[in-house]
C-alpha cells in the first residue's frame, strides 16, 4: 500500500510539472503563419488551470481534490526574411519564452504548493513560401526546433513540486499544412519530444527518465471581421512514461483535449486573445480546465 502511495504521489508531481511545457509544444490557432520579415513580437499570457478528479491508469482516485495553477508566461519572437539568401518568401523566426506562477494543490487531505520561474524555452522555426495561391486558396509548411533548458525553480530537498524540471528536453516539430481558404485558416502540426535524465529527482536524488512524448494538434479558425477572429483546437498527446530508479511508474499520456479561442486587434499594433480549454480524455493525472488571456505587441 505504501509502494502504490508513492507511486502515485510521483504521478501527481510529475503532472504538476507538465503545463510549465505547454505555451512551447502547444501552438495556438495562427502561431504557425509566419509574420512579415522585420515584425518583432512582445507576448504576454495569463492562464488559471484549475481541476477536481486525479487519474491514474484511467482509474479516478480522487474526484474532490482542489488544483489551482496560476501561469504567466513572457515571450519575444523576431522575424527575418531569407530573400537576400536568394530564398523569396522564407521565412525564419526566432523565440524565447519565459514562464513563472504557483501551484497550490489539495491531493488525499495533503496540501502541495509550489511558486517561482519556470524552464526557460528557445525556439526556431522556418516557414515556406505558399507552393500553392490561387484566388483566395494559399497552401505553405512550417518546421522547428525547441529548446528548453532546466533554468527554473529546483530544490530536490522538497517533497513538494517544483517549476523547474532539472532536465533538458528537446522537440522537433512540424507543420505539414496551413491552409488558407479566404476567411478560413486551417493548420495541423505535429511533434516529438525528447528529454534527458533528472539525475538529482526527490530527496534521495534518485535518477528519473522520461520517454519521448508525440502531440498532434489541429486548428480551424475564422475571421468574422477584418480585427476579430474564432477558432477552435483539438490536442491529442501520448507517451512520456517516467522510469523512476528502474521503476516503471505507469503514467504515459493518452490525453485529449479541445481550445477555444477569441482574438481581438485592439490596433493595428496590439492583439488580446482570450480562450478557454477544456479536458476531454485524461489517462494520467489531473482533469483540468483553464480560462487564459494573452497579449500580443507587434513593432
Amino acid at each position: 500500500m505504501k509502494v502504490k502511495l508513492i507511486l502515485v504521489l510521483a504521478v501527481l508531481i510529475l503532472t504538476l510539472m507538465m503545463p510549465f511545457t505547454a505555451p512551447a509544444a502547444e501552438n495556438d490557432p495562427r502561431d504557425a503563419v509566419a509574420a512579415p520579415g522585420g515584425t518583432d513580437i512582445f507576448l504576454f499570457y495569463y492562464r488559471n488551470y484549475n481541476g477536481n478528479e486525479f487519474y491514474q491508469d484511467d482509474n479516478r482516485l480522487d474526484s474532490n481534490m482542489d488544483f489551482d495553477f496560476n501561469m504567466a508566461i513572457a515571450r519575444y519572437a523576431k522575424f527575418w526574411s531569407l530573400a537576400d539568401l536568394g530564398m523569396d518568401q522564407w521565412i525564419l523566426s526566432a523565440d524565447i519564452l519565459q514562464p513563472f506562477g504557483s501551484i497550490n494543490c489539495d491531493l488525499f487531505g495533503a496540501e502541495t504548493r509550489a511558486s517561482g520561474l519556470g524552464d526557460t524555452t528557445l525556439a526556431t522555426h522556418l516557414n515556406t513560401p505558399y507552393f500553392i495561391e490561387t484566388g483566395n486558396m494559399k497552401y505553405g509548411m512550417s518546421a522547428g526546433l525547441i529548446l528548453t533548458a532546466p533554468t527554473g525553480e529546483y530544490h530536490k530537498e522538497k517533497e513538494t513540486v517544483n517549476l523547474g524540471a532539472n532536465r533538458w528536453s528537446y522537440e522537433a516539430e512540424f507543420t505539414p499544412v496551413i491552409w488558407h481558404m479566404g476567411d478560413m485558416i486551417f493548420e495541423l502540426t505535429g511533434s516529438v519530444t525528447f528529454y534527458s535524465d533528472n539525475d538529482d529527482y526527490g530527496v534521495a536524488s534518485e535518477r528519473l527518465e522520461t520517454d519521448p512524448t508525440y502531440l498532434l494538434q489541429s486548428h480551424l479558425s475564422y475571421d468574422v471581421t477584418d480585427s476579430f477572429w474564432v477558432g477552435a483546437s483539438y490536442y491529442y498527446k501520448t507517451g512520456g512514461e517516467n522510469d523512476l530508479e528502474n521503476v516503471c511508474l505507469n503514467d504515459e499520456a493518452d490525453n485529449q483535449k479541445l481550445r477555444f479561442t477569441g482574438a481581438f486587434m485592439l490596433s493595428p499594433q496590439t492583439q488580446l486573445l482570450l480562450q478557454y480549454e477544456k479536458s476531454v480524455e485524461v489517462k494520467n493525472g489531473i482533469e483540468q480546465d483553464y480560462i487564459g488571456a494573452r497579449f500580443a505587441y507587434l513593432f
